[in-house]
Order: C-alpha cells, then structure tokens, then sequence
C-alpha cells in the first residue's frame, strides 16, 4: 500500500500570500532561480518538507524562511496537521467571505486554535508572535499546564498574563527553550522557519494514510487519517488521534503510551487497543459518538471522557479512574475501580464490575442505567440522579435530595432527609438493608460524601494583542524535549501496591463558585463552612471563639470555632506557617504560608511548590489546607479555593 509518514516533521505546505493565494499554486513549483539561504538550524525539516512535495513556495520556488509567518499562514500549519475539515459560522469584520483564508480562519475557530480578540476581530494577516504561537499551540495540542516549579525567563515580566501560562506549559514539557540567554522573546514576531521548528516539536512524527505502521518511537504522535494500522508503536509523550479520522476505524496493538492517548475522532467500530499500555485516555469528539475497545493485556489507569462515548473494557486489568466531565451519553463496560459522574450525564452501565461509583455535587440530574449484569460495590450521590435496571448495588450512600434507586441496594447509608427506592420514600432514620441473598454485598467502606475528582476546564486566555517588532530568527540550538505531566487525568483512589497516582492540574475557585459547586459534606463541606466563617463580618480569626482561651499564635488567622472538625495546623506556633496538613499514610506533609503551598515527601523530602506564579493558586496567602480524602488537599486563600491533586 502506498503511503507517507515523516519522523519529526508533519509534511504541510504553504505559500506566501504576499505572492499567491493556496488555491494558485500548483503541485510541482519551480526550482528557485538561485540558491535560497536556509537556517542551519532548520534546514532539515525544511528539506524533508519541501522533499515530500508539501512545501512550496513563491513563483520561484523560494520557501522565505526568514520571512515572518501571518497567523493565517501558521492556523493553515495547524489544519493541516490534525485534517481538521468542520468550520465554524462565527463571521469576523476582518475576515471577507471570499478571502482565500477565509476557510482555514473557520476551521481554526472550531478547532478552538483561534478565539480572536475582544474587539471582535481575528487579524488574519498579523504577523504572528512566539508567545501568540506558543498559545495556539497550546490549545491544539491540549498542553498540560505546567506543574512543577519551572525557572522563569529572563524576559518574564514581557510575557503577557493571557499567554503565560501556556508559554510555561510549553517550557516543562519541552517544547520551547528560549535564547541561549534565557528569554523567550514574546513578542518577536515568529518567522516561517521558526514557525516549522515549533509545530515540529510538539508534533512530533505524523501518520497521515491508511498504511501500516511499524515499530514507530518518539515522543508525540499524530495521526489524523483513519484506517490504518499502528503495531509497535513506544511513545515517551501522546498519541494524538484527530479529528480527521472522522467517523473511521482506527487499530492500535502492542504498543506502550507514556501520556496520554487523544481520542478526537473515530467511529462506533472503532478506536481498537489492543495489548497497549498508556498513562490516560482523554475521550473529546465534537461530532457523534466514538467507540473504545480494549483487548488483550490492555492497560490503562485513567480514561476521561468529555464528550459522547462508549468504552469497552474487554481486559482482566480495571480501569482505575473513570471519569466523566461532559453531559453525554456514556456508555462502560468490563472492570473499573472508581467511577466519577462530574456533570449531568446520562451512564449506560453494561456487563462490568465497578469497585466505586460517585455522582458528584455537580452532576445532579444524572441518569444511570444498570445492566442486568453490571454490579457496583459502593454507590455514593452527593447529588440528586436516578438509577435505573437490574443491575445491584452492594452499598449506597446517599448525601443529597432528589435520588431515586430502582432497587434497594445491600445497605443505605442515608445522610440526606429521604430517599426513593422502588418507587418508595424512605427517610433518614429508617434505613433497611436488603436481606442476605438478594443482593451483592458491599465491601468497601461507604463514601463520605467527598465527590470525585475534576478535570479543570480549558484556560481560555483573553485577546491576542500582536506586536509588530521586525522577524528575527530562533535561537540555532535544537529544542530538546523533556517529560511532561501525562495530562488532566483525575487520580481518584489508589490501591498499595499498584500504580502511583496520576498528577492532574490543579482546579480553581472563587469563593462563590465553591459556595454553589461543593458538596455539604465531607472535605468540601469544611471548605464551604470555613469560606461562610471567614465571610462574617461578625467572626475574628485572632479570637474565633471568645468562651475558648487561644494562645497568640502567628498562625490564629485558620483558627475556627471549637466544634470545627480540621486541625489547622500542627505546626500551630511555627512562625510563618498558617497551615498544614499530614496525609493519613504519613508519607506527605503539606504547608501552606503568605507564599504558597508547599508539598513534602517525607520519604525523601522532596518538595513542590504551589503558588500564583505557577497558575496552581488564586492568590499566594494560603489561610487553611484540607485534606481532600483522596490524595490531594483544598487550599483556601485569601481570595479563593484550590483543589490541588497529588
């Protein structure tokens, strides 16, 4: 079978629209006149592009690696690495209808690679800065945001609070190193060549045809074609599998994932893994929706699913945490460990065994059908859903009005005032548990009331104001990529023995979006009773209770009423610690000061650091930690909430 695929380098071509539109030019341009001056630095993808026929350039055949890239220009790079087809009907005043861009601009906007700006407009024919670059590529490319403590550039007070967070996204998992200097140069404006060396290093290599695919390795790959064949295949980084598969099949075997596999496209028959080893599946396809297989010696700890999906599990190895983040239908089958329910969907649960299963405080209105043969040994509602089927339920435990249970489960822990089941009210006090026999017993202890895990939103930064510097060129050295955090999984329960949590970015708050999103009880209930304490104009932290004699302690600002349940610290006299919190196993301390959050491996003293800089905290001056009953800790500061996951 005929086909073409390139290591390090997606094959795309482009032309310059200061000469011809991409609609003139033709398959085969001339060869230039005389010797074009490439980079150095970039001449070998530059070459590997133009050999493949995909980079053409002006009616001399010049590519104009020096020239600067127009946003058009670069978005065009983009489509054409994911296949991307769907447009959007957003129109922009400075976007004519029948411009040759136009298409590219619509494509781009669906996408979610461009937002434009608060004006309303989109500048198609700006030239492109590094930091504007770094932020488009960000959101194709769906980069975690950075999570450890990353060295600022030289320049980092020029890099604008809109693009900051992706530009250090960028600089943990590898992608752009700056000048030998240590600045970024945000708003040098990006040339052609550079432009190539960007989108290279996060792309990595490129699956674009139907072939079969042997033996690939590397850090990132993307396929964006549907039909082919991967075996083989061992990524550091992800998989990327596109939106261009459309409504194809897709088989991947015998391969090992680092990161994260992106499920963007696909049919109902499927996205096949079999014998494939990843550190995530993240399910998001705008369109109808795709199906998951796996098969054979499959593993994978953590599957999230924003969009419409069914995901089969056809393994002896649990799905350690599921979670879902979008309202959808979505369907599960074969063994999980934890199940999230973290928005309003509709859960058709088929032939599976789930250790956990949690509907969230943001998920009320959720629908869950059990199969005849699905069994869930601990259901827990921190918000009101129905359950329907046959399918048994060894424990629930209920923390929210509006539940209703087709069966009686084996045992009812009630917390809220009532409780339908079979049609029938039972209230709080007159719990019954199903006789020994006509149930499946539950053997995990009862939630408390603690929802699952969350998957942060997208930061969406705000306008893409460019500057107009004259293009210069990218510092000559390769960019070497370095490991980057495996994605937005959300950890949930870990089990001795097994494999490490999965670190996730961190959640913000607002005070008021924590007082309408959390839970009553368990750790966000603390949160939102210690939020209610430190809104009262009537309750001073230096004396929270006048009846109880406090010690002067430089820490009293997280010291509550006595029937409060957290420990604020148990380093209550240590100046210049406010709070702290020692996890149950006694392997992790965390500290939280006028500076941030710190986290410690007591079994190396290995330290992290949270705080504004590193987008992990809404202000710096951390008032009180709690433990989350997981792995992580809620951080309340002094103008907001941070969910931190370990």
């Amino acid at each position: 079978m005929k086909y073409k695929w390139k290591q390090g380098m997606t094959a795309i071509a482009l032309t310059s629209v200061m000469t011809l539109s991409l609609a003139s030019v033709s398959a085969a341009a001339s060869a230039p006149k005389a010797q074009e001056p490439i980079p150095g630095w970039a001449s070998a993808e530059i070459a590997e592009w133009k050999g493949l026929g995909l980079l053409k350039g002006d009616e001399n055949g010049y590519v104009l690696p020096n020239n600067g890239v127009l946003k058009t220009e670069f978005i065009t790079f983009i489509n054409r690495v994911f296949n991307f087809t769907e447009k959007s009907d957003r129109t922009f005043p400075d976007v004519p209808e029948n411009a040759w861009y136009a298409s590219e601009i619509a494509k781009a906007v669906a996408s979610g690679a461009l937002e434009g700006g608060t004006d309303g407009k989109i500048s198609p024919l700006e030239t492109l800065t590094r930091e504007q670059a770094a932020l488009i590529l960000y959101r194709v490319f769906t980069v975690s945001p950075a999570v450890k403590e990353v060295e600022p550039f030289q320049d980092d007070t020029k890099i604008a609070s809109w693009s900051k967070a992706a530009v250090y996204a960028m600089k943990e998992a590898g992608y752009v190193t700056g000048t030998p200097e240590g600045a970024f140069q945000p708003k040098k404006a990006l040339t052609r060549a550079e432009a190539v060396k960007m989108i290279n290093n996060v792309m990595g290599k490129l699956v674009a045809d139907t072939g079969t695919h042997s033996d690939l390795a590397g850090k990132n790959l993307v396929v964006n074609t549907a039909g082919g064949t991967l075996s083989g295949v061992k990524l550091s980084g992800h998989l990327y599998i596109t939106a261009g598969v459309g409504e194809g099949d897709l088989t991947i075997e015998n391969a090992e994932i680092g990161g994260t596999i992106y499920v963007n496209g696909g049919g109902s028959h499927s996205i096949k893994l079999k014998n494939v080893k990843a550190g995530r599946i993240a399910v998001n396809k705008r369109s109808a929706p795709v199906r998951v297989a796996l098969s054979g010696s499959s593993s994978v700890p953590a599957v999230d699913v924003i969009s419409g999906a069914q995901v089969d599990n056809g393994t002896e190895n649990p799905i350690e945490s599921f979670n879902i983040e979008g309202a959808n239908e979505v369907g599960v089958s074969g063994p999980v460990q934890l199940l999230n329910v973290n928005a309003a969907a509709s859960l058709n649960v088929g032939e599976s065994t789930i250790a956990d299963l949690r509907v969230s405080s943001r998920a009320g209105g959720s629908r869950i059908a059990l199969g005849a043969k699905a069994k869930v040994k601990n259901f827990t509602a921190n918000a009101g859903a129905t359950v329907t089927g046959e399918g048994e339920i060894g424990t629930a435990t209920v923390n929210a009005p509006g539940v209703a249970l087709a069966k009686k489960p084996g045992k009812l822990n009630l917390t809220a005032g009532e409780v339908k089941i079979g049609g029938e009210t039972v209230t709080k006090g007159n719990e019954t548990t199903t006789p020994p026999g006509t149930g499946t017993p539950g053997t995990g202890t009862p939630g408390t009331g603690t929802p699952g895990t969350e998957t942060p939103g997208t930061e969406t930064p705000g306008t893409e104001t460019p500057g107009t510097e004259t293009p210069g060129t990218e510092n000559p050295g390769t960019e070497t990529p370095g490991t980057e955090n495996p994605g937005t999984g959300t950890p949930g329960t870990e089990t001795p023995g097994t494999n490490p949590p999965i670190e996730q970015p961190t959640r913000l708050y607002s005070y008021d979006e924590a007082l309408s999103a959390f839970a009553e009880t368990g750790a966000e209930g603390l949160v939102k009773q210690y939020i209610a304490f430190i809104q009262d104009p009537t309750y001073k932290p230096s004396t929270a209770n006048p009846k109880v004699v406090m010690p002067d302690m430089t820490n009293a600002t997280t010291f509550v009423n006595h029937d409060f349940d957290i420990k604020p610290s148990i380093f209550a006299s240590l100046r210049g610690v406010n709070t702290s919190v020692l996890n149950g196993a006694r392997t992790t301390l965390w500290i939280g000061t006028d500076n941030g959050v710190t986290r410690i491996s007591l079994a190396n003293n290995a330290m992290k650091s949270y705080t504004t800089d590193n987008s992990q905290l809404t202000d710096n001056k951390v008032l009180l930690l709690i433990a989350d009953g997981s792995t992580g800790v809620y951080a309340i500061t002094k103008n907001g909430v941070s969910h931190i996951y370990q």
